[in-house]
């Protein structure tokens, strides 16, 4: 329906928002959802991006858009957030995760299609944890990947640990 229902515990509809479109707080095939503190990110496969809403429905930002180059999504299809706030987009065709900032800034990308170490084949999900691993679910290689992000508060300038 291209909507996002918001449930009570007992399953009785809350809230509804959203339509069929290309308008920002419209998706086209929204395929996950995640909650970061206040906001809700969807994945807006069909339209290319991931939307950034507050929890009333609101439209925050967006990232990506239909392309084939890096900073653009052809296939996101899943969706985390580190402990900097910095969002990781997995791209299914592309095999790549993508990194960028809440002004929807790419920041950084890894992996790339094939079989080896940090290689996907048709990657179809992310998670990061507390720790800041992250688990890129490798559907085609039959396999989960876990990388590490190590942010600018997590190492002294010596190299250790804080």
């Amino acid at each position: 329906r291209d909507k996002i229902f918001m449930l009570d515990m007992q399953g009785s509809v809350l809230q509804t928002f959203g339509k069929n479109g290309q308008a920002n707080g419209e998706f086209n095939y929204p395929t996950e959802l995640r909650l970061d503190g206040n906001n809700l990110i969807v994945v807006d496969a069909m339209n290319f991006r991931v939307q950034v809403l507050d929890r009333s429905g609101q439209f925050q930002f967006a990232i990506g858009g239909i392309g084939d180059s890096t900073g653009t999504l052809f296939r996101p299809k899943g969706i985390g957030v580190d402990s900097e706030g910095d969002l990781y987009v997995v791209d299914g065709l592309w095999g790549m995760v993508q990194v960028f900032n809440r002004q929807g800034d790419l920041l950084y990308y890894f992996g790339s299609r094939g079989t080896g170490e940090g290689e996907f084949q048709l990657p179809a999900g992310l998670s990061i944890d507390s720790q800041d691993r992250i688990f890129v679910v490798d559907s085609f290689n039959r396999r989960i990947q876990v990388f590490h992000y190590y942010g600018a508060g997590k190492w002294s300038r010596a190299g250790g640990s804080q």
